[in-house]
Parts: structure tokens; C-alpha cells; sequence
């Protein structure tokens, strides 16, 4: 019997070391091939696309810089755009920072991610019609190379919000997207999540809460003080890192030897 017990039990060790390997061998490993899309129609208000020199164009390199610039020991790497209400221009302001820092001389890597799963409108911004996206990568697991887009600039894939999910909080919450994040941390060098306006709805304080921080979209003559001081305790109470704010809708003289100069 104890030549038994024994033969049985190097041969449940040989079956185990077999399985180990196997295991090991079968781990996935993510390609983040982005389907070039070469027929996209950007909206004209992507001036960071269409005219990169423009004055407008030049404020979102200043924020760019501004951005890299708040902690260089520990740079941010995922920001969250928000606003305290709707149509304030937080998708525009995320697109275009994208943009300028695709274009930076330094090559950084960039993901801008559709991460308002209630009314998304990245792909309507930038001309682009996808079937899959966020929603479908942590509901589902769908494949990377299905919802990943290039819209022909360097160093930007673009991720879009997918079909829209009867639960987007719970998705959102979920320990499934904490581990795309941990991927995606791992493949690019800034990623930027476009997420609905705080107040509405809780969405944006749970992005807030895993990102690195958070700029909110003011846009003016049009948002009360009292909203805005709102939304921030909104996002104090998630944990979120308010970054600072951006103010759109500014009209104002710029003097011609400015734009000689530019």
C-alpha cells in the first residue's frame, strides 16, 4: 500500500506542476491595438486638431503645461474632466487636452476615455461610429482591439463609452473597471476620462475617487456660485482630488501683435 500511496501522489504532483505550466503558459497578454479610423469627421470645435497654432489652441498647451507641471515628483497620470452641469463644455475641454498632449515633443502616450455611460458624446465629437467601448469592457470583457481607436494623431488611442448599460454607477464602482485602470496605468502615460457633470448623478465622484484628480469645467455667464460650490462638496465628500478649473466661453480683445506673433 505505501508504494501506492506514493505512486499516486508523484503522480498527483506531476499532474499539478503540468497544470501550473499550462496556466502559465495560457496568460493573456494584451496587445492595445487601436483600429485606425480614417473616415472620422471632428467637429470643428476640436481646434486643437484643426488649427494646433491658433490662440484658443495655445491655452490648452498652457494647461497642458500647468498640468505636468503640479507635481513632478509623483506626475498625474488619470484626470478626470467634469463640470457641476451639463453643457459646460467638459466633453470639447477633454478632447482637446487630449490633443495637446498627444502632440507634446515628449511622446507621452495618450488614452481619452469616454467615461460618461449616460449620455456619451466623445464619438459624436470626433466623428467616429463604434459599437463597443467602456461599458462592454468591464460589463462583458469584451476585446481591447474591438473598442480601442486611432483617429490618425500620434500617441492617442481613444476609448468610447460603448453601449450604454442600464446600471453605469454600478459599473463604474465595480472592481472590473479598478482593474482596466491597473492596465491601462500600465500601457499609457496620461489618461483622460471625459465623465458626467457631478451633480446629476454620482459618476464622476466615483472616476474622481480612483483618478489621480480632477478638473472641473465652468462655463461663463451661465454657472451659479452656489452650483459650483456645490459640486465641490460633492467631490470632497467622494475623496476625489479637485485639481483646479477651467473656464469656457470667454470672449475677449486679443491684441493683433498677439496674433502676429502666434
Amino acid at each position: 500500500m505505501g508504494k501506492i500511496t506514493e505512486a499516486l501522489k508523484k503522480a498527483a504532483q506531476e499532474r499539478l506542476s503540468r497544470l501550473e505550466k499550462l496556466d502559465k503558459q495560457s496568460e493573456v497578454k494584451y496587445e492595445f491595438i487601436a483600429k485606425k479610423i480614417v473616415d472620422s469627421k471632428i467637429d470643428p470645435r476640436i481646434v486643437s486638431y484643426h488649427d494646433p497654432k491658433s490662440p484658443v489652441a495655445e491655452q490648452y498647451k498652457t494647461l497642458r503645461t500647468n498640468i505636468q507641471s503640479l507635481n513632478t515628483k509623483n506626475p498625474l497620470k488619470t484626470i478626470v474632466i467634469t463640470s457641476s452641469i451639463h453643457n459646460e463644455g467638459k466633453t470639447i475641454t477633454s478632447i482637446n487636452l487630449a490633443l495637446s498632449m498627444a502632440h507634446d515633443l515628449n511622446k507621452k502616450s495618450v488614452l481619452l476615455v469616454d467615461g460618461d455611460l449616460r449620455r456619451a458624446s466623445l464619438s459624436k465629437y470626433l466623428g467616429l461610429k463604434s459599437q463597443v467601448g467602456l461599458a462592454d469592457l468591464i460589463a462583458n470583457g469584451a476585446d481591447f482591439n474591438d473598442a480601442l481607436l486611432n483617429i490618425g494623431v500620434e500617441n492617442l488611442t481613444i476609448l468610447p463609452a460603448g453601449k450604454i448599460p442600464p446600471n453605469p454607477a454600478e459599473l463604474l464602482g465595480s472592481q472590473n473597471l479598478d482593474n482596466l485602470m491597473a492596465l491601462f496605468k500600465k500601457k499609457y502615460d496620461y489618461i483622460i476620462l471625459d465623465s458626467p457633470p457631478i451633480i446629476s448623478v454620482t459618476d464622476a465622484g466615483i472616476l474622481g475617487a480612483q483618478a489621480d484628480g480632477v478638473i472641473m469645467v465652468i462655463k461663463a455667464n451661465r454657472t451659479q456660485k452656489g452650483v459650483i460650490q456645490h459640486a465641490e462638496d460633492l467631490l470632497k465628500q467622494t475623496q476625489a482630488k479637485l485639481l483646479g478649473y477651467i473656464l469656457t466661453n470667454i470672449q475677449f480683445h486679443i491684441p493683433a501683435y498677439i496674433y502676429r506673433y502666434l
